[in-house]
């Protein structure tokens, strides 16, 4: 029996030790996770944030021509919620790991099936979904963190950057967005058997302006959302904008001006209404000499 109440002892008395040896401390490259809409994707990058804290990161830290986990720690991450493609290629919706293969010229940009690995460990080609090259982008300004992000977005995607020390690459992502757009403000206005709001047809008018396509019928739905929302002093905004591309500048002042006025008036905010408008007039101004 004593021998048992030893061994307890003993056992209690080194988990003891352990966790009291144990340091809670900051990682040097904590998690970031960031949730980003593209299009209509929505993206969820998962990574290991690293500094350069005075390394030679690429070509140093990072070899040239090898394998890197593209950030810290566990696997790089990306999450997306419908079908895209990166730099052309054809990417579903899914999780996948993000590798890369840095030279001073370009990078192979690595989406791997497997997105579950301690970094690069155990990394295997068969599972790639894809394998593509892109540039690599001098910068001028040193960047002391590690990041990736996306930038330059449009209807239709935008682009994913992954950036440190003086270096950057840049990946098209495209999402088909403008199709399934097309298609509801065709449901919603065009085949539509209800009420239409004013919110409807401006946003269906603010899209077809900015597509460029049949801007006349952008033109009608911008003035039927003004008619049933007189007070949206940012839809009169819109429509003189529209008036401007068009080269009616009679018509561009007028509503800028309203805009401009209305804005004023506002006893909730301008929402920064009255500083485009200004400077709307100003270029109106500007193409009608």
């Amino acid at each position: 029996m004593n021998t048992i109440k030893t061994l307890v002892c003993s056992i209690l008395c080194v988990v003891s030790m352990t966790s009291t040896a144990q340091i809670t401390k900051p990682s040097l490259s904590p998690k970031i996770v960031t949730k980003q809409q593209v299009g209509l994707a929505n993206f969820t990058l998962e990574y290991g944030q690293p500094n350069k804290q005075g390394r030679t990161i690429f070509g140093g830290l990072i070899p040239y021509n090898k394998l890197w986990r593209t950030g810290a720690n566990a696997s790089t991450k990306i999450t997306v919620d419908t079908g895209v493609t990166f730099a052309g290629h054809p990417v579903p919706a899914g999780t996948y790991g993000l590798y890369s293969v840095p030279t001073d010229k370009e990078w192979t940009i690595i989406l791997s099936n497997n997105s579950k690995r301690w970094g690069a460990g155990g990394y295997d080609t068969s599972e790639d979904l894809v394998r593509f090259k892109v540039p690599s982008i001098s910068l001028e300004d040193t960047l002391e963190t590690f990041t990736i992000h996306f930038e330059n977005f449009n209807t239709n995607g935008g682009d994913l950057i992954i950036a440190w020390e003086n270096t950057k690459v840049k990946i098209p992502v495209y999402v088909d967005s403008d199709k399934a757009i097309f298609s509801e403000i065709e449901a919603k206005i065009t085949n539509a058997t209800g009420e239409i709001t004013a919110a409807t047809y401006f946003d269906a008018a603010q899209f077809y302006y900015l597509k460029g396509k049949d801007l006349d019928k952008a033109v009608t739905w911008f003035d039927k959302a003004i008619e049933l929302r007189p007070g949206a002093f940012w839809y009169v905004y819109y429509r003189a904008e529209l008036a401007l591309q068009l080269n009616d500048t009679k018509t561009a002042k007028a509503y800028a001006t309203r805009c401009l006025e209305d804005a004023k008036k506002s006893t909730a905010s301008d929402f920064g209404y009255i500083a485009k408008a200004t400077l709307l007039l100003e270029r109106i101004e500007g193409a009608g000499k």
